[in-house]
């Protein structure tokens, strides 16, 4: 095939990239003069904001996309430098059929050896001037004057092209850019940016956070030269629900270690193209990773990547096979993995393919928990430095289940409500700007106080020792979804060695709210159910575990389920199974029932001090359970 230079006029027809074409059509006009001419150039642009906008320029002077042989092979080739930064990147199979090939580059030392051998010249483009963009204009038939033109070449091309909208002559974007524009002699003073904050000043991220920190102290001392990268761990996951600050930990890690922290996510992978570019897009992530290293890639919506286990029968299931393998391959390449940590990032850690979770590829996986109390009033002073805050009690009852996220917002808007006053936060912009409240009635409240101290009743009768306290709220936010009804809290246990019953009093203790409202009200409420949080949907999952994982049922077969809700997958897709659990539900409901028809004395008591003062301990519970000794002299 011979190659054909683009005709001059069907260059992009937008100013930018007319001016990029002009740029590196001038910096290798010696090798264009002759289309038979082979080549691979390296071009040291100006700058690496406009390295986009270079390539499409140079991908449409070369027209890539129609660059090809008889036997379909793309002969055209535009990228950059350092995505042959991996000492895996097969050179010889990437250029085999390749005639032409533009290599983009803003220093030398991003070119790789053994690319380097390859390449037949080297060339240094020059800034756009006033003439390139006074020529663009008459190119694209556009009026422009000499001070436009002047002003447009002290930008980058890549903040033109924003600025360049369907409609809007040069005049009006050269005013667009002029309005957002900031003289830095005469900026106001700019808050710490999120990319400055440390780990070791953050709050509520418990393990992961030691994790962190160790990090650190490791990652110094392999800079040092008195470890190995053997003695580093290689990543973690962080698991937990939206807003929990996984992104924030990620920059304040990167911060801690000094070092470069390169962002990816799947659907940035994918937004590239077809199956092919996708993979480009995800090596490139881990190029620019060894390029900088030491590093950290911090890689987003990591359990979108799927499970190559789950979907079998699916049409889309060999496209996912061959992502998650490309990944394996990043993850843990032959040439090893030397100065680059990967921390993921996913609301659901069971979505994932196991495999990617092997120790060398990610050696961690970490649960970020919503904040606790403490974690969360450090969170607001966090974001409040300068405020004066000494009562925090509306703000701690408020916000009980908010993310980090949700507790910035807050102090967003305080700050905001202080700004229109004048003066500084205080606890008052903060209660201001508290979520509205709706309270309760008095039915309401007790049928709260009936429900919660079902669990509490159930729980002491079955755990003793374990219960901790009960509570309930007097009101709610007025926020669509809240669902929290009030807590009865367990001392954790140690489940590695649980049997049997013990799930089964766990059935009976989630579903005693359920029952104590039947026994009283004669039905329950929609609370019991509804959300993945909820007493019902938890009591569900534990009545599948015991029938598919721990060989509890009739079956010894275990199976864990996949997919973002594997036991729900497993109910699902077997009615036997379905069966089952309802039968050990049922079971557990009839188990509470029973427990608290024999303390309906109980039951009534402490659903009635509880409705009243809003908490009891368990010594309360304890009191009210245990059967009264007679007086003496006469009956009990």
């Amino acid at each position: 095939m011979t190659f054909k230079l683009k005709k001059r006029d069907t260059l992009p027809k937008n100013l930018a990239t007319v001016v990029a074409a002009f740029g590196v059509e001038s910096a290798i006009r010696h090798l264009l003069r002759q289309p038979s001419t082979r080549f691979v150039a390296a071009i040291l642009a100006p700058n690496s904001s406009d390295l986009d906008v270079y390539q499409f320029a140079a991908r449409q002077l070369l027209d890539v996309n129609n660059a090809l042989d008889d036997e379909g092979m793309r002969t055209a080739f535009v990228d950059v430098a350092s995505d042959f930064a991996r000492p895996s990147t097969d050179l010889l199979s990437t250029f085999h059929s390749i005639r032409r090939a533009i290599l983009f580059c803003t220093d030398e030392a991003e070119i790789p050896s053994d690319l380097g051998l390859l390449i037949d010249c080297r060339v240094v483009m020059k800034p756009p001037t006033p003439h390139h963009f006074r020529a663009a204009a008459r190119r694209l038939g556009l009026q422009m004057t000499e001070a436009e033109a002047d002003f447009l070449a002290t930008k980058g091309l890549q903040e033109l092209r924003l600025a360049i909208r369907p409609g809007r002559s040069v005049a009006r974007i050269v005013r667009q850019m002029k309005v957002t524009a900031v003289d830095p002699d005469n900026a106001a003073p700019r808050r710490r940016d999120r990319g400055d904050v440390r780990l070791e000043e953050l709050a509520g991220y418990g393990e992961a956070k030691v994790w962190g920190l160790q990090l650190v102290q490791d990652i110094g001392a392999w800079k040092r030269g008195v470890i190995e990268w053997s003695d580093v761990d290689r990543g973690i996951l962080l698991s937990g629900p939206p807003g929990t600050g996984k992104t924030t930990f990620a920059r304040a890690l990167a911060s801690s270690c000094a070092i470069p922290l390169i962002h990816a996510s799947y659907a940035a992978w994918q937004a590239r193209g077809h199956q092919g570019d996708m993979l480009k897009a995800m090596r490139k992530s881990f190029s620019d990773a060894f390029a900088k290293r030491p590093s950290i890639l911090f890689i987003d919506e990591f359990d979108s990547v799927g499970d190559r286990n789950s979907g079998v029968d699916d049409q889309n299931h060999d496209y996912k096979r061959q992502v998650i393998n490309g990944l394996l391959e990043c993850l843990d390449p032959i040439e090893g993995r030397e100065g680059v940590i990967v921390i993921g990032a996913t609301n659901n850690a069971d979505a994932i393919d196991p495999a990617l979770l092997r120790p060398g590829r990610i050696d961690k996986i970490v649960s970020i928990a919503l904040p606790d109390d403490e974690s969360r009033k450090a969170i607001l002073r966090y974001h409040l430095p300068d405020a004066s805050l000494s009562d925090l009690g509306a703000f701690l009852k408020a916000s009980e289940g908010w993310s980090g996220a949700d507790i910035e917002k807050l102090a967003r808007e305080a700050r905001r409500t202080a700004r229109a006053a004048g003066g500084k936060v205080t606890d008052s912009e903060v209660n201001a700007a508290l979520p509205p409240t709706v309270r309760f009635t008095d039915e309401e409240r007790y049928r709260l106080a009936v429900h919660e101290a079902g669990h509490a009743i159930v729980g002491y009768e079955l755990r003793p020792e374990t219960l901790v306290r009960v509570l309930i709220n007097s009101e709610r936010p007025s926020l669509a979804g809240w669902r929290r009804i009030g807590l009865t809290e367990f001392r954790s246990s140690d489940l590695s060695m649980a049997t049997a019953k013990y799930y089964s009093d766990t059935i009976a203790i989630f579903l005693a709210g359920m029952a104590a409202e039947r026994i009283v009200f004669g039905d329950h409420s929609a609370a019991a159910g509804g959300d993945p949080q909820s007493d019902l949907f938890i009591a569900t999952d534990f009545a599948t575990m015991m029938e598919r994982s721990f060989g509890f049922g009739d079956e010894l077969l275990s199976d864990i389920g996949s997919g973002r809700r594997p036991l729900e997958n497993l109910r699902r897709g077997d009615a036997n199974l379905r069966a089952a659990v309802q039968r050990r539900l049922r079971a557990g409901l009839d188990q509470a029932n029973e427990i608290l028809l024999s303390k309906r004395a109980a039951l009534d008591s402490l659903a009635s001090q509880l409705s009243e003062q809003l908490e009891l301990t368990a010594e309360d519970v304890q009191k009210a359970c245990s059967p009264q000794p007679p007086r003496e002299g006469g009956t009990p």
